[in-house]
């Protein structure tokens, strides 16, 4: 059986949503109407950050990244949870609409190698823009930015089982593509109300517990 876990950064292995707390601590009266246009749905999450990241200046680009590094606290387990999916063969995939300069710096200080999508800054103009890792496919029409369901279908060879695990409304396209999904926080009641095969997360010891109870509710969905 193969089996891809796609799993989400912001707010899922990293405890708070990363560039929601950049933009309170750099260009909190501009960003954040935007933030909650973004949360309500008004704007589409590639709108929203490309606009939230304008407001920034190419030159404060290290002070930002620091300030992002030192402010990420990762949820408990997650080396656990992947030395479990490295233990079954099982795939891990990091699917993030974050940014390489905060997203990769704690997976590679905390796991074996794991496959990273996420997205890059531009630093050539005055202002930061946004360099999208994966934009919608032919099939999504969302605008999501990082377009998560289209990781996975080019990842998908008909054979391979996904798993998802997330927190957000951007993780619930994905959700919707997967056979299995972890989620907490806001995607917890969106895969209720659509009465997903799905169990609940606080930390990544709740994930693990789950991978290595073979008679748990996970494995009649792979």
């Amino acid at each position: 059986m193969n089996v891809r876990v796609i799993c989400d950064f912001d707010g899922t292995i990293a405890e708070k949503d990363m560039i929601a707390t950049i933009m309170r601590e750099f260009v909190p009266d501009e960003a954040e109407p935007i933030i909650q246009a973004v949360y309500r749905g008004e704007k589409t999450v590639r709108a929203g950050v490309e606009e939230m990241f304008q407001l920034l200046p190419s030159a404060r680009f290290e002070e930002i990244a620091a300030f992002a590094r030192r402010n990420t606290v990762v949820r408990p387990g997650f080396q656990e949870f992947i030395h479990s999916c490295g233990q079954l063969g099982w795939k891990v995939a990091i699917v993030s609409g974050g940014f390489d300069f905060f997203v990769h710096p704690v997976i590679h200080s905390l796991s074996t190698p794991v496959d990273i999508y996420c997205n890059q800054l531009d630093l050539s103009g005055p202002r930061c823009r946004v360099k999208w890792g994966v934009l919608c496919d032919d099939a999504c029409t969302g605008d999501c930015g990082l377009c998560k369901p289209s990781v996975m279908r080019q990842l998908a060879d008909g054979q391979t089982r996904f798993i998802v695990v997330g927190d957000g409304v951007t993780d619930f396209k994905a959700a919707l593509e997967a056979d299995y999904v972890f989620a907490r926080a806001r995607l917890l009641d969106l895969v209720r109300d659509q009465a997903l095969p799905a169990s609940p997360f606080d930390t990544f010891y709740d994930i693990v517990d789950v991978i290595e109870d073979g008679g748990s509710n996970l494995y009649a969905h792979l």
